[in-house]
């Protein structure tokens, strides 16, 4: 269970993909906790907007409420 990271870890793993080239898209505090631990990038995607200041306090990469913006930005990361 998040924050714990192993999930994020095993995930990258089974993809044979280095976790620290991973982005996490989280909406709650407890996916930017268990991203940074897995030493991952983490979008804070912020669907209540009470959330936002808290993303950007935990060290969320980003932090947005537009779906559209986080899609644009992995397709030109």
């Amino acid at each position: 269970m998040k924050p714990n990271p192993y999930p994020l870890i095993t995930a990258a793993e089974q993809a044979r993909i280095d976790v620290t080239h991973c982005t996490l898209i989280g909406d709650s505090l407890t996916d930017i906790q268990a991203a940074h631990a897995a030493g991952t990038t983490v979008f804070g995607y912020t669907n209540k907007p009470h959330k936002e200041a808290l993303f950007a306090e935990a060290g969320a990469d980003t932090v947005t409420d537009d779906m559209q913006a986080i899609a644009k930005a992995l397709i030109t990361a």
